[in-house]
């Protein structure tokens, strides 16, 4: 047992098993194209996504790639057009869906240039760029997980179940999507982890890129702020110098929404352009009333909609509130405030935005809490049967509904060999 326990730590074991997760995910996605849909892996080989006249919403074959799907056109748009043939005027309570799909101001636009860097300034095919990209971040993400942090305070085995837990997940298939997920959640690990060590610099830095990534992880940037302003507090510093360091950590944590938000008011002279811009792409008004009494038949759509995410929400907060205590005890106060402080604040702003529109997308907006999976792993290792029931009822999740409507994308068809015919006419 203490051969194994030091061969479960080395690093060949935690990369090999890292590449076999994101190979297992990637392998589901390919089998679930090719059976459900008659739909290869590469649908146009040799025919990279790409404009077929420049004022086109979206860029043709953007989708010829299983892992792309969904949003994954709005990426590969910015990436390929960005912000070149956007006004230059004042957009301030202008109407944003009228300009068309030629500016995409409702998805944030860092993954998208970070891929056009990826791909030589689109020399390289954009999509295979954007996915090489969040492969890599996976691959790191799935790494630092089972490094000696996580194991020093929850132990191996529960380290080890919760790396399952996570990657069993209804929407743990993400890992290996051309989305924002793989990035948002290395940089959250990492920020979480350089606290861990006390390398505050670093993981402001890292923080503050997570908060440029997608709108939920704003979240990380402000629980690092919140766990440096506790720390501060429990360990005043002596020297003025040492005050001014901590403020400029803190002020880092959230310098990435910062600069776009810096960038939108300097180009198009409203800071919040994001945020307008969602709001009037989905036709709902965001507001904290909607929040705390949201429209019953909102609930109740989200409880019987095809991916369920009212479930899925309802778990997870169930979940948190039966072991937050037994298992984030574990940890260092100052880390334990950044895990309370990340999954309250992942999960209020995915809720806030969301809850207008029955919760959508909140079975994607949980992997960001990563403190839930902590407390499944810390909760169930003990209890095989309960963790048995679990994963097997996420890993169903995971293939028939939530995977399948991925790979489908939007339509009856997917509807049709999803067994949501159901819903056809109804969303």
């Amino acid at each position: 047992m203490p051969r194994l326990r030091g061969v479960a730590q080395t690093v060949w074991f935690r990369l090999a098993l890292a590449a076999f997760c994101l190979a297992g995910h990637l392998v589901a996605m390919t089998v679930s194209s090719a059976v459900r849909f008659e739909a290869p892996f590469n649908a146009a080989p040799g025919q990279p996504p790409a404009f077929a006249h420049p004022r086109d919403a979206v860029a043709q074959h953007w989708d010829r790639l299983a892992v792309s799907r969904w949003d994954s056109g709005n990426y590969i748009s910015i990436a390929l057009r960005r912000y070149t043939l956007c006004p230059d005027s004042s957009l301030r309570g202008a109407n944003l869906p009228a300009l068309g799909g030629t500016c995409n101001f409702s998805f944030y636009p860092t993954y998208p240039v970070l891929g056009w860097l990826a791909s030589l300034g689109a020399r390289l095919p954009i999509d295979y760029a954007l996915w090489g990209l969040s492969l890599a971040a996976s691959l790191a993400f799935l790494f630092l997980w089972t490094g000696p942090v996580l194991v020093d305070r929850i132990g191996l085995g529960p380290t080890y179940v919760s790396f399952f837990v996570f990657n069993l997940f209804t929407t743990g298939f993400l890992l290996v999507t051309v989305q924002t997920e793989p990035l948002a959640l290395a940089l959250t690990l990492g920020a979480f982890l350089a606290l861990a060590r006390r390398r505050l610099r670093l993981g402001a830095v890292l923080a503050g890129a997570a908060t440029a990534i997608r709108i939920t992880a704003v979240a990380t940037g402000l629980a690092y702020a919140i766990a440096l302003l506790a720390l501060t507090f429990w360990e005043r510093p002596q020297a003025r110098r040492a005050w001014l360091r901590r403020g400029l950590e803190i002020a880092v944590s959230g310098w990435g929404v910062l600069t776009l938000m810096g960038y939108y008011a300097l180009r198009f002279g409203d800071p919040f352009l994001y945020l307008h811009a969602h709001a009037q792409s989905f036709h709902h008004q965001v507001s904290l009333l909607n929040l705390l009494a949201p429209d019953p038949q909102k609930i109740l759509l989200s409880l019987e909609h095809p991916l369920h995410e009212g479930v899925w929400l309802a778990g997870a907060l169930l979940w948190f509130a039966l072991g937050h205590r037994q298992t984030l005890d574990r940890f260092p106060r100052v880390e334990r405030v950044f895990l309370y402080a990340l999954f309250i604040l992942s999960i209020g702003v995915a809720a806030y935005g969301s809850v207008g529109l029955a919760f959508a997308g909140m079975n994607r907006y949980l992997l960001l809490g990563l403190p839930l999976f902590f407390v499944i792993a810390v909760l169930s290792t003990r209890r095989p049967l309960v963790l048995a029931l679990w994963l097997t009822f996420s890993l169903w999740h995971y293939w028939n509904s939530d995977l399948c409507e991925y790979v489908g994308g939007p339509g009856d068809r997917t509807l049709r060999q999803c067994g949501q015919a159901h819903w056809i006419g109804r969303i």
